[in-house]
């Protein structure tokens, strides 16, 4: 099969997605929950092919949430693979450890590469027909995906980093006023609190002034965050904001640990991670390639329609091999 005879057009997408996709996500998908070594609850969801070619692990991005994922885990089914997906803590159905659904915590992101551990011994490893993991990891959790690659090098046979945060962009923010604010987090009564400028989820249709191009592809998040308060994630806290920045030099500094076939997507027009820190990472790692998207902001894969058919044709090509 060829991506292309199931790939869903812009001007389709809509009635694609309520009219064929979701039913079919309905009836093959299976979500459950495992309390991780912290006493969280933790959501995920997987569709398992008895005929598959390997199973591929995603780790999802900031503020992001399972079904956010829809398109990509229906275009992966079909094309012959297993898929998981895990809410990471804080997000999408998961457990938090603040209060409410609109604040981004994590005490250490060393928290999530036990979390993802747990999930891929847990969940991953019993339910998979075959013994292949492909990583796809994109922004917040491409950043994951580095370090999870870096302390288990052997788990996974591929993995393809999306966007990956392997540096944060802190825009016009200069790197004096960001390390004050690491200070800052550090104060107890500031830990959880929001970083300045970030809120409450307040219901804004963002569109154009987000992430993705494809206008329907957006359209469909947004209205599954109206839909569902727990995917309503929107602003990080001071804790969050200097755990991000931090793993950056973490990441760069034992990417030569990473051994396994890696391609990195990198977005020409993005402004939320540093494509110098991307292209660093596909120096030092063992076997890294990187493949560039003109035209596209960070979620290449809700990119014009052209990009998308581009992004998945290398998708595909680079897993393939295991079977």
């Amino acid at each position: 099969m060829k991506f292309e005879d199931i790939f869903i057009k812009e001007q389709d997408f809509a009635n694609t997605m309520k009219g064929k996709v979701l039913p079919f996500l309905k009836d093959k998908t299976k979500e459950g929950y495992f309390e991780n070594k912290d006493g969280l609850k933790l959501h995920y969801a997987m569709m398992v092919r008895p005929d598959e070619k390997a199973s591929i692990v995603i780790s999802h991005g900031y503020c992001e949430f399972t079904t956010k994922y829809s398109e990509m885990l229906y275009y992966f089914y079909q094309m012959g693979y297993s898929v998981f997906i895990l809410d990471h803590r804080g997000h999408g159905l998961s457990d938090r450890e603040v209060d409410g659904y609109y604040k981004i915590h994590v005490n250490s992101f060393q928290d999530y590469i036990s979390d993802f551990n747990e999930f891929i011994e847990k969940i991953v490893r019993p339910e998979s027909v075959t013994e292949r993991l492909i990583l796809f990891a994109h922004s917040m959790g491409g950043g994951i995906g580095a370090l999870y690659l870096e302390q288990y090098p052997d788990v996974f046979k591929k993995a393809i980093l999306s966007s990956p945060m392997i540096e944060l962009s802190t825009g016009d923010t200069s790197k004096l006023i960001v390390k004050l604010l690491a200070l800052l987090s550090y104060i107890p009564f500031l830990k959880k609190r929001y970083l300045p400028g970030y809120h409450d989820y307040d219901h804004t249709f963002k569109y154009p002034r987000c992430s993705a191009l494809s206008k329907a592809r957006y359209t469909f998040q947004y209205e599954e965050r109206e839909r569902e308060k727990h995917y309503r994630t929107n602003g990080c806290t001071f804790g969050w904001s200097r755990e991000a920045f931090n793993v950056s030099k973490k990441i760069l500094k034992n990417a030569s640990l990473v051994k396994i076939p890696v391609i990195i997507m990198q977005a020409a027009m993005d402004t939320l991670v540093m494509p110098e820190a991307q292209n660093e990472f596909a120096k030092r790692a063992q076997n890294c390639q990187l493949k560039r998207f003109e035209g596209s902001k960070h979620e290449i894969f809700n990119a014009t329609d052209d990009i998308i058919i581009e992004y998945y044709n290398e998708v595909f090509s680079f897993m393939q091999g295991l079977e």
